[in-house]
């Protein structure tokens, strides 16, 4: 679940993956990983993610209900 809201918020921005990596500083198919649900995510990366889109953590896993 959580991979398809990273998908959800990388396509609200109109980024392609390696957008998404550059603005984290992660690496692109690690982003494809763990969109595909093929990674878990540390709390590291989680931070990462949520500085790149502009938000908190929680606001990213707000919808989920977690």
């Amino acid at each position: 679940m959580l991979g398809a809201r990273i998908r959800e918020l990388r396509k609200a921005r109109s980024w392609r993956q390696i957008d998404l990596a550059a603005e984290a500083e992660l690496n692109v198919i690690y982003i494809s990983d763990l969109e595909n649900g093929r990674k878990e995510i540390c709390l590291r990366t989680l931070q990462s993610l949520a500085t790149a889109f502009d938000m908190k953590i929680t606001d990213m896993l707000g919808p989920l209900g977690l």
